[in-house]
């Protein structure tokens, strides 16, 4: 088994992050776990997460195949920061938990470098397990049209979507190292090269 170096990746919806986090999983003996398919994962049918939500949130967030109504857990769990503190309290540990066991598999197939592709790194104390950590940022007018571009929101509708995401600042204060994405995809390409090169170094 080899020594896994992990890095943490983020940044706010809209920035580049998966574009970034594509270019570190086309290099050798690196490989990304994407956070958001965990997230998804660990609440499927049976699993011991989403039997924590039913009780603490009731058997109304299922569907009738009992599978989770993810629109009618978000009524509940975001109806007041209480209730969102409690969601958090059993989905992000049993993230962490999935994730930390993926990165032991990775070890076994003799990865080197394993890259947490994870929009809530940060909040959901995912870069407690990383060696370094990684944001993605760019200017407010990229973002937009980004996200308009991607989920076909409405101006309103990613405005509202960005208020609700951390600050530049806020990342900056708290991750290992930031790329700036101005919209140029070659310069962005270049500049993570440059940051995987490092990271390479770091986990030599």
């Amino acid at each position: 088994m080899t020594k896994l170096f992990v890095v943490g990746l983020t940044g706010s919806t809209g920035a580049g992050k998966s574009e970034v986090a594509r270019l570190m999983a086309g290099r050798s003996h690196w490989t990304v776990i994407d956070a958001d398919v965990i997230s998804r994962r660990v609440v499927e049918k049976g699993q011991p997460a989403l039997n924590a939500l039913i009780e603490r949130f009731s058997r109304d967030i299922l569907n009738e195949d009992g599978t989770l109504n993810r629109k009618c857990l978000a009524q509940k769990a975001f109806s007041s920061s209480e209730e969102t503190a409690a969601l958090n309290a059993i989905v992000h540990p049993a993230v962490i938990r999935e994730i930390k066991r993926e990165l032991s598999v990775a070890a076994q197939h003799g990865k080197m470098i394993a890259v947490i592709d994870a929009p809530l790194l940060l909040q959901a104390g995912v870069d407690t397990i990383c060696h370094y950590t990684v944001a993605v940022i760019s200017t407010p007018e990229l973002r937009k049209a980004r996200i308009m571009a991607r989920d076909g929101l409405t101006t309103e509708e990613a405005d509202r979507r960005m208020r609700a995401q951390p600050s530049d600042e806020y990342y900056g204060e708290r991750v290992s190292s930031v790329l700036y994405n101005l919209g140029d995809r070659e310069s962005l390409r270049e500049a993570a090269e440059r940051l995987c090169e490092e990271v390479e170094g770091m986990a030599v």
